[in-house]
């Protein structure tokens, strides 16, 4: 089976101050996604975390977008680890939106190298500025 482990997050809709960004994971086990709210702040908070994280002297290895429980927008977390030589693995969290109570996730891992990491933390930044339609990838095809 051929696959390429990747993750695509696209912008779908914006205003003022918020916009809807899909985000598409694609591993060996698992193709999902889901939609979640942003802002400047929060994209600038994801696009630091994942460009940090490939200094290798940084503690911080956890991101969530929000809360995954209550009366939210979903949300969705990423959990980073490597072995030191430069491949990495990310524990991706989705929300699965077919439930109130928010319980119905999809977790997975996204294999990468930490060049494909800060490239991509680098150009998420890019998002909030981009047209809808824009979309940036761990693996741009």
């Amino acid at each position: 089976m051929d696959y390429m482990d990747n993750i695509i997050v696209s912008k779908i809709w914006e205003d003022e101050t918020i916009f809807e960004l899909q985000i598409e994971v694609y591993s060996q086990y698992v193709k999902a996604y889901q939609s979640c709210y942003f802002d400047g702040e929060l994209l600038n908070k994801l696009s630091t975390f994942l460009t940090n994280f490939c200094r290798l002297d940084n503690p911080v290895t956890y991101f969530e977008s929000g809360p995954k429980t209550g009366k939210y927008t979903p949300a969705f977390s990423l959990e980073l680890g490597t072995d030191r030589q430069g491949h990495v693995t990310i524990d991706v969290d989705l929300e699965v939106c077919d439930v109130d109570d928010r319980s119905h996730r999809c977790q997975c891992n996204v294999m990468c190298e930490l060049g494909s990491l800060e490239n991509f933390g680098k150009r998420i930044a890019k998002l909030t500025d981009g047209e809808v339609g824009t979309q940036v990838a761990l693996y741009e095809t």
